[in-house]
């Protein structure tokens, strides 16, 4: 039997004459934390934004939970366990935190709202946030929305969740708050597959680094592969680079 939970085999996709995927193939099981580091530009967000059909692929598989996500009939079931968070919130600005993350139990799993608000409430007292729930998010900072993002992403109770850049739209003080978060939620079990900057969580979080750059996989491994002996010059010139602008192990 197959103990993969994702499984992306030969994924290509390209907008108009660009070329952004060009052959990606990986695999995750469950519990698994994989980061995907690479320059901007490479196909990292298209990636995992093909992954649960945000962008449709042009060729190549996507295989989750023992389904075929890009030939399913009903990509919304598929979606209810894949959580998504978002680098720019993706936040309701006219509900409050609670209601943020109710209305995917309420609208997508038709959960009665007495129900959904208890797991809700829950999710947010999981992030930090029990105090801010009546909160709307122009009165919350850049951190606690990205918190009320994955107490959203949570609530659904997902098989996996993808970050895109989670981190790219906060102020340097906030971003600790948000990785705490991530860091115990790879500690529980949680299957997490996370576009990042932050080398310092892929370093100390991540089962394995896959670095991308111009559409394909350059190298991927155990951070002490990546950070120790990286096999590939682009990789190792990629990470001294980073290295320079932000020091070893920083954030």
């Amino acid at each position: 039997m197959n103990d993969y939970l994702l499984e992306v085999k030969n994924l290509k996709k390209s907008f108009g004459d660009k070329h952004v995927l060009k052959g990606v193939s990986f695999d995750m099981k469950k519990g698994e934390t994989k980061v995907i580091i690479g320059p901007s530009g490479t196909g990292k967000s298209t990636l995992i934004s093909c992954i649960n059909m945000l962008v449709t692929p042009d060729d190549g598989e996507i295989i989750f939970d023992g389904d075929s996500v890009i030939t399913f009939k009903d990509i919304n079931k598929i979606r209810q366990k894949i959580g998504f968070v978002f680098q720019d919130f993706g936040l309701f600005n006219h509900l409050t935190a609670l209601k943020n993350v109710m209305i995917g139990l309420t609208k997508v799993k038709k959960i009665n709202k007495e129900v959904a608000r208890k797991i809700a409430m829950e999710e947010l007292d999981r992030v930090g946030l029990k105090n801010e729930i009546n909160h709307f998010p122009s009165q919350l900072s850049g951190g606690q929305k990205q918190r009320v993002g994955i107490a959203r992403a949570l609530a659904m109770h997902p098989k996996i969740i993808l970050f895109d850049e989670p981190t790219s739209a906060l102020d340097p003080e906030l971003i600790g708050e948000v990785l705490h978060v991530m860091k115990d939620l790879a500690d529980s079990g949680m299957t997490m597959l996370v576009v990042t900057h932050e080398m310092g969580f892929a370093r100390t979080v991540s089962d394995e680094i896959i670095f991308m750059e111009n559409g394909y996989i350059v190298e991927q491994g155990t951070p002490e592969e990546l950070f120790n002996n990286p096999k590939n010059e682009r990789t190792r010139s990629f990470l001294f680079k980073l290295n320079e602008l932000y020091g070893e192990g920083k954030k």
